[in-house]
């Protein structure tokens, strides 16, 4: 019967091997202690710091800096009108909410009569009585991160009667995307991603600080408007000034 070759004699144990490789280490941090003691080395080594801590000064600039453009996107998408209008509108809106669609409704009738005095930035305030009230902002927060934030917001104001009523809305708001030449993919991705939700509710979270229990709800030069016919009034006053 052939046996296989033995070739034990050949091979290093590995007990040995581990005793030599724990010598080297040994030997790798008493070379490295050497150095940084040794007074020659002080210059170098404080150079050394001085490059680390500048490295990650700027790292964490870098990093800061992204995610301040990648908010400042988030908002722009979300903003229409003349930054430097006299009028500064933020509303926080349930898109299945029918008196939101009339206050969305009455908001671009204003700004197409008065295109200088009018800014408008849009927030999210889904509530919980409304089915698809979530999933809505979740899609138009995706769309608006495609830069087609207004046009989804004005398909769902538009059809809102039509879509409120379904039981499942996802094939209606994926037709409303591909009509806007959304990528599908990455809108998916979007959509189910939690950070997503997480964004909507914080700007919720946000509006309940700041005083939000119902929608519409805005701010008008930072005052307190409830209801889109007080919009309507504050907005008349404030133009006929």
């Amino acid at each position: 019967m052939a046996k296989a070759p033995n070739n034990s004699s050949k091979k290093i144990p590995h007990f040995v091997r581990n005793i030599s490789l724990l010598c080297r280490n040994f030997q790798q941090w008493g070379n490295l202690y050497n150095f940084l003691h040794c007074k020659k080395n002080k210059p170098i080594i404080t150079l050394m710091v001085v490059v680390l801590c500048i490295g990650a000064i700027l790292g964490v600039k870098f990093v800061m800096a992204k995610n301040r453009d990648q908010m400042t996107q988030l908002k722009t998408a979300r903003v229409k009108g003349n930054p430097k209008a006299p009028i500064k509108i933020v509303e926080y809106i349930d898109f299945q909410c029918p008196a939101c669609a009339a206050g969305a409704n009455m908001i671009k009738e204003f700004m197409k009569t008065h295109p200088d005095q009018l800014f408008v930035e849009m927030k999210y305030y889904p509530l919980a009585m409304h089915t698809h009230s979530f999933i809505s902002s979740y899609y138009a927060e995706c769309a608006s991160r495609q830069g087609k934030f207004w046009e989804f917001h004005d398909l769902l104001i538009g059809r809102q009667a039509m879509w409120s009523k379904l039981p499942e809305v996802k094939s209606v708001f994926d037709d409303m995307a591909k009509e806007l030449g959304l990528k599908m993919d990455k809108l998916e991705a979007c959509v189910n991603d939690e950070k997503t939700k997480e964004f909507i509710m914080k700007t919720r979270e946000e509006g309940d600080l700041l005083g939000v229990k119902s929608t519409p709800s805005y701010f008008v030069n930072d005052k307190l408007i409830v209801g889109s016919k007080n919009l309507e009034s504050e907005l008349s006053a404030l133009l006929s000034k």
